[in-house]
């Protein structure tokens, strides 16, 4: 009872903004120490672990509420750490107690609005359009177009081109805003689309290079290839270039990020594994190269370097939001694209700042209570995100 009672009076003091830095930790240790699989629940009669992490998740809404618009200000000033850490924990769990049922239709209200999934179209040399399958996770293109599951794109009664590519064609996939998608080009090279993007490419790589553009935001796992050549001992590696918003990568075979949305202000690119040069598309400057865990940043011609935890940038691809120190405006672009919403500031942009991880397949709802419990002031009103 006594423990009880204390973790109730840490709780208060989260609510009031009033908390140090040690009590919170004790806190956010009460909580995490319900997610050990170690844990043994046999003295709670009749509970398994979901059970007890519904009832407690429920104790924290109730206890733990956004306390009135006249005292905000003041809390998000003094409860910044406060406020990363929940999301952080809270987000996680909350995402796995609300996803809805895969079997259950969901009603897109304006308190409801679902995640996104796997939704491209494929546009055709001849400018057919053709909606992929929401039940498949990509395509492949090889001799034809396929899913990855090996069926057919397209049925034979319908374009050729889908099943018969004998000359090289420009093809591109596209997603919308809420969809996601993967496709392996003809050289073997993997790539994820996200959402709002669009990937240019030919049916096959003829030629000294292989050569694609990019809008939007895309995971390159690209695969070697060899420059035919007679002499075997002088072979070189045959160029994989992405052309996107004001910059070209140079690749040798390679895993790396970039992100090249036509809203974002500069062109990142991370690199996870191997070798790549970066070189601005809009000047004659010197191709930068980057190392793994360095990320590139390029505005108006002008290219910087950092080094970076790369798993922020591709946590997307695992389905999953990654914060860490992202102002607010860049999070809910992040979360905009992915449920295909408007957001609008009512008093201009908070100044702040989130660190936290969560699901992407949690509804909008809630996603909007994950922010609330951060101490966010923001409503879902007819499909926009509205924060005050």
């Amino acid at each position: 009872m006594e423990h009880e009672n204390r973790i109730d009076e840490l709780i208060a003091r989260l609510k009031a903004g009033t908390i140090t830095d040690e009590e919170l930790a004790d806190l956010t240790g009460w909580y995490n120490d319900f997610d050990d699989t170690r844990v043994t629940l046999s003295t709670v009669e009749g509970d398994n672990t979901e059970d007890l992490k519904a009832r407690m998740y429920r104790r924290l809404i109730e206890k733990i509420k956004p306390t009135k618009k006249a005292n905000r200000p003041l809390l998000i000033r003094s409860l910044p750490y406060a406020a990363a850490v929940f999301l952080a924990i809270i987000g996680t769990w909350y995402v796995a107690e609300n996803t809805p049922d895969a079997t259950t239709p969901v009603q897109v209200t304006a308190k409801n609005v679902p995640p996104g999934g796997y939704r491209a179209k494929l546009t055709l040399a001849d400018g057919q359009t053709v909606s992929l399958s929401e039940a498949q996770t990509g395509i492949t293109v090889g001799d034809g177009i396929t899913y990855f599951d090996g069926s057919s794109v397209i049925s034979e009664q319908g374009s050729k081109l889908a099943n018969d590519l004998p000359l090289t064609r420009s093809l591109s996939l596209s997603t919308p805003r809420g969809g996601t998608y993967q496709i392996a080009l003809p050289d073997g090279t993997l790539v994820w689309l996200n959402s709002a993007s669009v990937l240019k490419y030919p049916s096959r790589f003829d030629g000294p290079e292989r050569v694609v553009e990019l809008e939007g935001e895309a995971y390159f796992d690209v695969s070697e290839q060899w420059l035919a050549s007679d002499n075997q001992s002088s072979q070189q590696r045959k160029p994989f270039k992405v052309i996107s918003d004001g910059q070209v990568v140079e690749v040798l075979g390679t895993q790396f990020n970039i992100s090249a949305y036509p809203d974002e202000l500069q062109t990142r690119t991370t690199l996870v594994t191997g070798r790549v040069q970066v070189a601005p598309a809009t000047t004659h400057g010197t191709p930068i190269a980057i190392k793994p865990g360095q990320q590139s940043a390029v505005r108006e011609g002008n290219i910087r370097v950092t080094t970076v935890d790369t798993t922020q940038y591709i946590a997307w691809k695992q389905g999953i939001f990654h914060f860490e120190s992202t102002p607010l405006e860049g999070m809910l672009k992040q979360i905009a694209r992915w449920y295909d919403v408007e957001v609008i500031y009512n008093n201009g942009i908070p100044n702040e700042t989130f660190t936290g991880r969560f699901k992407r397949d949690v509804s909008l709802k809630g996603v909007v209570d994950i922010l609330r419990l951060s101490l966010i002031d923001i409503e879902l009103e007819d499909g926009a995100l509205i924060v005050n």
